[in-house]
């Protein structure tokens, strides 16, 4: 199951807030792409589309991502012996804050 919400417009694309509940390989990737807007830069389940886009600009934007705009912000889990809620947050990389600046 997946959970998202719109965070926010940059050009041509949305920022999304995630939320997974049951955490399978490639998840957040497959379930975007089957309700037709896939994760930037995933050629994978997006194909090509992101290559094909009108605005040039936008084009050379991602095509300079060296990766999928896919970050984990926040995990949180229980830990398997304490049952101790344990949290982790991580900013967005450099590459990816780049990225919104050039689509605002």
């Amino acid at each position: 199951m997946t959970h998202y919400r719109e965070d926010g417009l940059y050009g041509p694309f949305s920022l999304l807030r995630v939320r997974i509940e049951t955490g399978r390989t490639h998840q957040i990737r497959v379930h975007m792409a089957q309700i037709g807007h896939p994760v930037v830069g995933d050629t994978f389940y997006g194909g090509n589309r992101f290559l094909n886009l009108a605005d040039a600009r936008v084009r050379s934007a991602v095509r300079d991502l060296t990766r999928h705009f896919l970050h984990a912000h926040r995990l949180e889990f229980c830990h398997p012996r304490t049952g101790k809620k344990c949290t982790f947050t991580s900013p967005l990389p450099v590459e990816l804050t780049r990225f919104l600046v050039l689509m605002a």
